[in-house]
This record gives structure tokens, C-alpha cells and sequence, in this order.
């Protein structure tokens, strides 16, 4: 598997990358019901936001030049999970594949 580089030309280790990867997944559909429940004037507008910056902000972390290492992610994601309600609901298949990723045993640190 090749290994993605950052403007600072660090390589993402194969576990931060696959991470990062379905962790970028949930955060672009948490998005898009954001975005979805803005438009409609939805109540839960609060809740997916708190959800999508969560995830904006794991993203950005696993992006970093020295990020921690995954099993740091897994109490946030076992925590996102449980936040997701019946109108996120279709985010929490998303950030369980996450934290399959992350209780992976491949994390080399």
C-alpha cells in the first residue's frame, strides 16, 4: 500500500491513513446531514454539528505531522457513536467502521 504524503512531506503510516480515511467518511456524510437539517430548519441542527466538528477535529489530528496514536481515537468514537440519535443514525455505521479501524491491532506505535 503506498503511503500518502502531507505538504510537509511526512508519511502517514498505513493504520493513520486507513483512520483517517473512514473517519473522512463519517465527517463528509455528518456534513451532509448538517447541511441537510440547516436547510429544513430541523431541531437537531445542535446535536450534528457538535457530532461533525467532533469528527472535523479527529480529522484533523490524524492529518498532523505526528499524530497519537489510534487507540487515542477509540473513547472519542465509542462516545460519537453512542451521541448519534435516530436522525444520525445513518452516521453511526460510519464511526463504528472507524473504530474497527482503530481497535485494529496494526498501530506499530
Amino acid at each position: 500500500m503506498p503511503l500518502t504524503y502531507r505538504t510537509d512531506m511526512a508519511p502517514l503510516v498505513p493504520i493513520h491513513q486507513n483512520l483517517a480515511v473512514a473517519v473522512g467518511a463519517a465527517k463528509d456524510h455528518a456534513r451532509a446531514l448538517l447541511e441537510r437539517f440547516e436547510r429544513e430548519g430541523d431541531a437537531r441542527t445542535g446535536r450534528s454539528s457538535a457530532v461533525y466538528l467532533a469528527l472535523v477535529v479527529m480529522h484533523e489530528r490524524l492529518l498532523r505531522a505526528d499524530p497519537p496514536p489510534v487507540a487515542h481515537f477509540i473513547p472519542d468514537l465509542q462516545q460519537l457513536s453512542r451521541s448519534c440519535s435516530t436522525k444520525l443514525a445513518s452516521v453511526r455505521p460510519l464511526i463504528e467502521a472507524a473504530l474497527a479501524v482503530a481497535r485494529s491491532p496494526s498501530d506499530p506505535t
